[in-house]
């Protein structure tokens, strides 16, 4: 009876230390939540085609709407491309 009862004791004991080391390793951005929050949204080059932070990009107001390109160099070269047409 006693080995029953130091096993229950033994169990509970683990699973507490258990609960706290996982509450203590999260990250505190993430309150609670296994997946992590987002940093940036990743946005497509209409001129080159790569994928860049949208907060890094540059903007071009064009035809009512704005786009973001990678660099001043692919805005430029869309705008000739542009002037062309």
């Amino acid at each position: 009876m006693k080995l029953l009862l130091l096993i229950i004791i033994a169990y509970l004991a683990y699973r507490a230390a258990k609960s706290w080391v996982m509450r203590n390793l999260q990250s505190p951005g993430q309150n609670g939540s296994s997946q992590p929050s987002i940093d940036d949204v990743m946005v497509k080059d209409p001129e080159c085609g790569i994928y860049f932070p949208q907060r890094e990009g540059v903007e071009l107001k064009c035809g009512g709407e704005t786009l973001l390109f990678c660099s001043a160099v692919c805005r430029d070269g869309f705008l000739e491309k542009q002037k062309r047409e």
